[in-house]
């Protein structure tokens, strides 16, 4: 692995630099198949490439000529603004948090941290949009185990998503293999299941940035963040008494 001490050009997504008061934000990581990329702690990729000096380069130089682009479910505009809630969930719990944000209306990002593990929660005046969940809640994903697309139209639609950088959803819409209701379905599924596992972490960093977001209404329907609360609570009561 490369200098941990190399510069680190901020991320075009959270607009977080190489460190922060939380330590390292940005930090190359080796893929299963030898290959590296830079991750933010809000969860944006950069380029994979062959190298981790060649990942790091692309990363700064916002070399994505090879289809590779900054993965996100949602394009946040760069900001250099602070934080304005960060924590830690052993003192201010999950739906605590969720409830803050619903209260005072909030627009933004909720990232949160347990270990390697990175999340995202998108708001829009108080109310959850979408969420950036772990491999197995990718939209594709969902829309086959659903039986909504097949495996042959999942990788047809990555492709397209490699080569243009737009995100699953919309490009799901654009080859006409789900309606505007099933997609809201399963950013809706997706939503709820991020928040159902983020309700379990009895650890974790969380903070929130009040960044302006870039979205294609057609995969946004608002989702009330109290009723989210109340199934995540349930849904841990469940397994607390298994």
């Amino acid at each position: 692995m490369p200098d941990q001490k190399k510069d680190f050009r901020s991320c075009p997504y959270c607009g977080s630099d190489e460190h922060g008061d939380e330590g390292v934000r940005l930090r190359p990581t080796s893929t299963s198949n030898g290959c590296f990329l830079v991750i933010c702690f809000c969860g944006a990729a950069g380029p994979i490439r062959d190298s981790a000096d060649k990942a790091i380069e692309a990363w700064n130089t916002r070399d994505y000529s090879d289809g590779h682009s900054a993965q996100h479910s949602l394009s946040v505009l760069p900001v250099s603004a602070s934080a304005s809630l960060m924590g830690n969930l052993k003192s201010f719990e999950f739906p605590m948090v969720l409830q803050f944000m619903s209260s005072t209306n909030k627009t933004g990002v909720l990232y949160l941290r347990q270990g390697q593990e990175v999340r995202a929660l998108y708001f829009r005046d108080g109310k959850i949009i979408a969420a950036n969940g772990n491999e197995g809640l990718r939209l594709g994903q969902i829309g086959c185990v659903k039986g909504l697309i097949s495996q042959i139209q999942q990788q047809e639609a990555l492709v397209k998503v490699k080569k243009t950088g737009r995100r699953m959803g919309e490009v799901l819409l654009d080859l006409d293999y789900i309606s505007e209701d099933e997609l809201w379905e399963l950013v809706r599924h997706q939503i709820q299941e991020t928040v159902i596992e983020l309700s379990l972490w009895d650890e974790g960093d969380f903070e929130f940035r009040d960044n302006p977001i870039e979205f294609d209404e057609r995969g946004i329907k608002n989702i009330n963040t109290m009723s989210m609360i109340l199934i995540a609570t349930a849904r841990k009561d469940e397994q607390v008494a298994a």
